[in-house]
């Protein structure tokens, strides 16, 4: 009885260490066994360690906007030139590496169809990021609920309820 309640926590910080490693950019497997080999020490030093900055955030440090910029701005996107294949500002009129010309209308058709793709991607990603904050949430739940019910379980065994 003893042995599945410790168990029963080992599993329940286990899960909770996951969730908050994984909050933070960090290894939820490799914190959740962290959590299930220590228990309330491993859900500790997971609530204790810092967040780590996303690779995107390194990566760019020219970029002056979020990594999720919420409108549209043709400078940070790029066309192929049709004939030397060099990549150019979405905007341009004529290639700056071989003086290939194009015409309004086509300017104006590109830059409304990376508008339209930009806003889709948007729209695709706000949708996977309300999927998983819900999935973490319900995670986090269970989590607790498990940590609470070993907590009674071993108050009863204590007390000589059972």
């Amino acid at each position: 009885m003893i042995v599945g309640v410790l168990l029963f926590q080992a599993v329940a910080f286990a899960v909770l260490s996951g969730i908050v490693a994984n909050k933070k950019s960090r290894d939820p497997v490799g914190w959740g066994l962290v959590g299930l080999v220590f228990g309330l020490f491993g859900f500790v030093a997971a609530l204790v360690v810092e967040e780590v900055e996303s690779e995107e955030k390194q990566s760019s440090p020219r970029r002056k906007h979020s990594s999720a910029p919420q409108e549209f701005d043709p400078d940070e996107h790029e066309k192929k030139c049709p004939d030397c294949a060099e990549y150019i500002k979405l905007e341009a009129r004529v290639c700056k590496h071989c003086g290939h010309e194009f015409s309004d209308e086509e300017v104006e058709q590109q830059v409304a169809q990376a508008r339209q793709e930009f806003r889709a991607k948007r729209e695709e990603r706000g949708e996977e990021e309300m999927e998983t904050a819900s999935l973490k949430e319900n995670m986090a739940v269970l989590g607790i609920i498990a940590l609470i019910a070993g907590g009674l379980a071993l108050l009863v065994l204590f007390t000589g309820g059972g």
